[in-house]
């Protein structure tokens, strides 16, 4: 069985530009619903709880499962011309794409700075959440040559 990816993996600096982007629409949505819906404490600031709360913090890990899982990448990824796949280079699945974003909380703590690193060491550039999914990050155009290159 082929551990390695026949795909080149993306460079880390639109990879880091995809994250940026993709964090900005998740705190900027997020603090949107929160001033919006959310109920003034006793203190004088802004606070989602209970169900509402729940329900924003699925909304949150939906912004990135699902899209991965259905196009292949987030509005960050798609912008930067990024795409989430298979370490063959294949669409990735539900259960590959919720176990890459379960792990987000430990590659964003502190600042993404944990994903990066791990990026930055391992061969396919994978972070922690890859590592778990057996993904890869890879640019929309290799999966294009990839695809001409393995037509007869």
């Amino acid at each position: 069985m082929e551990t390695r990816p026949q795909l080149k993996p993306a460079p880390l600096t639109p990879r880091v530009l995809a994250a940026i982007l993709d964090s900005t629409f998740v705190f900027l949505g997020f603090f949107y619903i929160v001033w919006t819906w959310g109920d003034i404490s006793s203190n004088g600031e802004r606070a989602l709880t209970g169900i509402p709360a729940l329900v924003l913090m699925l909304g949150i890990l939906a912004y990135w499962v699902l899209p991965e899982w259905l196009l292949g990448s987030t509005m960050g990824k798609w912008a930067c011309d990024l795409q989430v796949t298979t370490l063959r280079g294949g669409s990735i699945s539900f259960v590959q794409s919720l176990k890459r974003n379960l792990l987000r909380a430990l590659d964003f703590f502190p600042f993404y700075l944990t994903g990066f690193v791990t990026a930055s060491l391992t061969p396919n550039r994978q972070r922690l959440g890859d590592l778990w999914a057996k993904t890869i990050v890879v640019r929309k155009k290799e999966i294009k040559q990839e695809t001409v290159q393995s037509v007869p």
